[in-house]
């Protein structure tokens, strides 16, 4: 990577960073990480508008949903890492359910989405955004985190790699749990 990268939680004097990085993106603008968040319903009646605020509520209730990673001052790349229990939808997915299914949802941990700037990906930020992912999830106590990300079969648009690429996960230190589909496994990382 190109320039020093720094780290740091998503808080509330964070979120205009955020607002910037995401800003670069149709896709981002109307998501707002939320997805897996809210129920079917909630997805359907809100817009990006209403997402913004919903993921500005959260940060602001704390503790920082996701990482923001920068370079020269700019963000330029966000994982959300959370404990499972604050992405419900993230787990009735097919390839991101728990397994077990008895996991204890407050101390396993998810990642659950990504957003590069297009200028920083190929670079190896999917991975230390997800060891930073994973050293912060360890401070708060999580004693696993999960992925479900994807293992491409040809050239990726931006909405395949949001769950994450699974090399990028193994080269943080994440192993095989279960192959989900062709293209989707669960992954962990135990501190």
């Amino acid at each position: 990577m190109d320039g020093a990268i720094t780290f740091h939680p998503l808080t509330p004097d964070r979120f205009a960073d955020l607002e910037s990085l995401f800003g670069t993106s149709a896709t981002t603008r109307n998501c707002w990480c939320v997805y897996w968040r809210q129920t079917w319903k909630e997805w359907n009646a809100g817009c990006g508008d209403d997402r913004r605020e919903a993921l500005r509520a959260r940060v602001g209730a704390g503790p920082p949903p996701g990482i923001l990673a920068y370079r020269d001052g700019e963000a330029i790349g966000w994982v959300q890492v959370t404990p499972r229990a604050d992405v419900p939808r993230f787990n009735r997915a097919r390839s991101a359910k728990p397994s077990p299914a008895e996991t204890d949802l407050d101390a396993v941990w998810a990642i659950s989405c990504f957003f590069l700037r297009k200028d920083a990906r190929g670079q190896g930020l999917m991975t230390a955004l997800t060891r930073e992912a994973c050293a912060f999830a360890a401070r708060q106590g999580a004693q696993a985190v999960e992925a479900a990300p994807v293992t491409p079969h040809r050239p990726l648009t931006w909405d395949d790699g949001y769950v994450g690429i699974a090399s990028a996960l193994e080269r943080a230190g994440f192993t095989l749990v279960e192959k989900r589909s062709e293209r989707r496994s669960l992954l962990r990382w135990v501190p």
